[in-house]
């Protein structure tokens, strides 16, 4: 399995003249991307498992989001990637904004699915307390992915990569990274965003994702009534028909 030096699994998928990095979310491995990855025409998809997770298990992960985002664009540059798109599901969402708004000249544009909010969560949010007290609690793990769950029958993948995140990556993003906020620095970002949000998700504000857009010069965000959290597990197609017009639009190409 290929493996940078820094320790982030990949796998790269599919030919195009583009390429985009799909991250995952929090508990997931690439292949969260499983259902998206092909139907991204004209893409070559490089899939990164997250640092601490899956096949980047040995990676530097202590759940500081500018040093997710480092060791992730540390992986990219050692592939040989430049002028990529980046998109994440959750915290690969919100990794993919750090990445942009640290590295435009490298990115040509971001996509964040049912991304967690720039803006970052508030004290006392009852999901991620009961996730965070989950650690190492594989009923109460399955009981919390059921519980975000609209087909529960398509996210039995996260049920089995979520216990195997290390406890350094699980106590330090779910008690402190996922409070981190660059709010103040989305109005610099100067690269094309999509947010792909949903009308039913339970974990993140949807609030806080539509403040988080309206930051972001052109920012766009399209509402997918009907999908929860999990989106990229339960309705892949969905999430990549909007993924392909976003990318496709000559705003993004022109970049």
């Amino acid at each position: 399995m290929p493996t940078t030096a820094n320790g982030i699994h990949y796998e790269v998928r599919g030919d195009g003249p583009r390429t985009i990095v799909l991250l995952p979310g929090f508990g997931c491995s690439i292949e969260c991307w499983a259902g998206v990855a092909p139907l991204l025409d004209g893409y070559r998809t490089v899939l990164v498992d997250l640092p601490g997770h899956a096949g980047s298990s040995g990676a530097r992960a202590d759940g500081n989001l500018a040093r997710l985002a480092d060791t992730v664009f540390e992986a990219c540059r050692e592939i040989g990637l430049t002028g990529f798109a980046v998109a994440g599901l959750s915290l690969g969402g919100a990794i993919s904004v750090r990445i942009a708004l640290d590295h435009p000249a490298e990115v040509e544009a971001v996509v964040g699915v049912m991304p967690w909010n720039a803006g970052g969560t508030s004290p006392g949010d009852p999901v991620i307390e009961a996730f965070y007290a989950a650690f190492g609690d594989l009923d109460t793990i399955t009981a919390g992915v059921a519980g975000i769950s609209h087909d529960p029958a398509k996210t039995t993948d996260l049920v089995r990569t979520m216990p195997t995140v290390t406890e350094q990556m699980w106590r330090g993003w779910l008690g402190g990274g996922v409070y981190t906020s660059m709010a103040d620095e989305l109005p610099g970002l100067r690269v094309p965003l999509l947010y792909l949000v949903g009308g039913k998700d339970v974990v993140v504000n949807l609030e806080k994702q539509i403040s988080d857009v309206r930051q972001v010069p052109g920012g766009r965000l399209v509402l997918l009534a009907d999908a929860g959290h999990l989106a990229c597990y339960e309705t892949p197609e969905v999430v990549a028909a909007e993924m392909r017009q976003f990318l496709g639009a000559p705003a993004v190409a022109a970049v």
